[in-house]
């Protein structure tokens, strides 16, 4: 299984991180850093650009990632891993307008227009969202109760937004993936 990550706002593509290393577990894990201060569909064509090329099986991202992985996933037809997804980014981001530093203290300007541009996690597409129940920037009920007659939707209690159950999620992204495969005929050669 080859896998896309799709990290979150502020933030980098780390294969080093732990998330990343168990991830790594079910399949190879490609990515890039993405600029989430550029407009929603700017951030969209350059992950698919990257994605096309390395024959990938499955998208996964964490909070903004989540965001992003939905979208692609839905316009690709590429099943995707939503973690912590945020649901209503042009909600979410407006508290970082502005000047900023992410993660790696490197400045960011992000513009009221740019978050404006990011709609709501679609309905559509093949997914599974995994949820911390311990996330205190994006509500996990909300977010259950919005996708759960759309998606698999399974919550863990605890955690944290940055997500501390990746290595109880492992077997359940696998066995979505399985079953993605049978009915999308994806792994076939």
């Amino acid at each position: 299984m080859n896998i896309y990550y799709c990290h979150g706002f502020a933030s980098r593509f780390d294969p080093g991180s732990s998330k990343l290393e168990l991830l790594s577990e079910l399949g190879p894990v490609y990515g890039h850093d993405m600029d989430y201060t550029q407009p929603a569909d700017e951030v969209v064509h350059q992950c698919i650009d990257k994605l096309i090329g390395a024959d990938i099986d499955i998208v996964v991202g964490t909070s903004m990632g989540g965001w992003l992985a939905s979208v692609v996933g839905s316009r690709t037809g590429i099943p995707f891993v939503a973690i912590n997804p945020a649901i209503t980014p042009s909600q979410t981001l407006m508290k970082h307008v502005g000047k900023g530093v992410d993660y790696q203290g490197n400045e960011y300007e992000l513009t009221a227009s740019a978050v404006k541009s990011y709609g709501s996690l679609p309905k559509d597409g093949c997914g599974l969202i995994l949820l911390d129940e311990g996330d205190d920037v994006i509500d996990w009920r909300e977010t259950y109760s919005t996708y759960h007659e759309r998606f698999s939707v399974v919550s863990f209690p605890g955690g944290s937004h940055r997500f501390d159950h990746m290595e109880a999620a492992l077997p359940l992204i696998q066995n979505f993936f399985d079953r993605s495969s049978l009915v999308y005929g994806l792994g076939e050669d």
